[in-house]
């Protein structure tokens, strides 16, 4: 019997789960946004302009859907007003940082919790007439777990960005309750450190009792100089319809994979587990591998001159808790799911 994990019955929309406008320190309007992601081949975008909450469905049709979403910051440099800080001063650039997308579940919500009016930058100035629930976010252990319980309890799933940029150590990210996802590639930040693609970050959050968390991949694009910065990180998602409540579900159940590559990023066509065998349809790519809770020891990699990979087959093993599938192409680039129990799969 053949029990699907990324099933071909569904549309798998290609996402851009980080995205600044002109609305905080992008360049481009949303609506320019938009018309090049889809030519792209973008269905959705998170519009995550920093601490601007703002509902965007007026952008949706057919073939495209926009999230609302915005992005949070608390820094330990000013940890009561997060946007204040001069970076010119000789020890901002080691002062750490936590950075949250918030997704929301209903199009319409523009409440924004875990805010106060200090901390909305440019949004008081803009939309006055937007509301918050007046927190100041703290930097702190407990602060941060308390920005994430106000957003998740207010309908908004949750996601930690950029950890190398944020300066996040272990004992940061591990600590931290509630998360829907940790972003494993910021496209825009590993095109500057180099450092951000991080799915040992991932694995070390599983490991230590995160298991229904998600990995993404974003762009956080900005386009101050052309549209650089866009189009490498992809997260897919799973629906029957290209519709808010269907892929807001979807994201909920972890119905998601992400994928790194502007132009024809690896993707996965299908991936089941039947008769204790998981297995794998994909695009080409060179490379394919099973990730579990420790050295799961299985892969298959292209010979040379032999046909690219498009299938792979690989035991399931109860020992393993765990496991995720990556793929990567003759180009490098890369795609993961998230992780899934054994124990929901094998069959004795």
């Amino acid at each position: 019997m053949k029990k699907y994990i990324i099933s071909p019955e569904l549309n798998w929309y290609r996402a851009n789960f980080h995205c600044h406008t002109k609305h905080s320190d992008g360049a481009r309007t949303p609506e320019e946004i938009k018309e090049a992601y889809k030519s792209h081949g973008y269905s959705i975008v998170a519009y995550t302009d920093h601490d601007v909450l703002l509902d965007h469905s007026d952008l949706n049709d057919e073939g495209f859907l926009a999230l609302t979403s915005c992005e949070y910051a608390v820094n330990e440099a000013s940890p009561k007003f997060p946007q204040i800080f001069d970076v010119n001063t000789g020890d901002w650039p080691r002062k750490k940082c936590v950075h949250l997308n918030i997704f929301s579940k209903d199009p319409h919500n523009t409440f924004m919790p875990a805010t106060a009016i200090e901390q909305m930058w440019i949004l008081r100035d803009r939309y006055p007439d937007t509301k918050c629930d007046g927190y100041i976010r703290e930097y702190s252990k407990d602060g941060i777990n308390e920005i994430i319980k106000r957003c998740n309890d207010a309908g908004f799933l949750v996601q930690l960005n950029h950890p190398y940029w944020s300066l996040n150590e272990r004992e940061d990210y591990i600590n931290m309750e509630g998360l829907w996802a940790l972003e494993i590639l910021n496209y825009a930040t590993e095109l500057e450190t180099g450092s951000e693609y991080c799915p040992y970050i991932y694995d070390d959050m599983v490991r230590n009792g995160m298991f229904n968390l998600c990995c993404t991949m974003g762009d956080d694009n900005h386009n101050h100089v052309s549209f650089r910065e866009s189009f490498g990180g992809s997260t897919f998602i799973g629906a029957k319809e290209l519709k808010y409540d269907q892929i807001i579900e979807a994201m909920e159940n972890g119905n998601v994979y992400c994928a790194s590559g502007r132009d024809n990023p690896p993707q996965f066509l299908a991936l089941y587990v039947e008769d204790n065998i998981i297995k794998i349809d994909c695009t080409p790519c060179e490379n394919i591998c099973i990730n579990a809770y420790g050295r799961a020891d299985r892969h298959i990699t292209k010979e040379d001159g032999a046909k690219d990979l498009t299938h792979a087959e690989f035991p399931l093993r109860e020992s393993d808790v765990y496991f995720r599938v990556t793929l990567r192409d003759k180009y490098g680039n890369v795609a993961h799911t998230r992780n899934y129990f054994v124990k929901d799969y094998i069959e004795k």
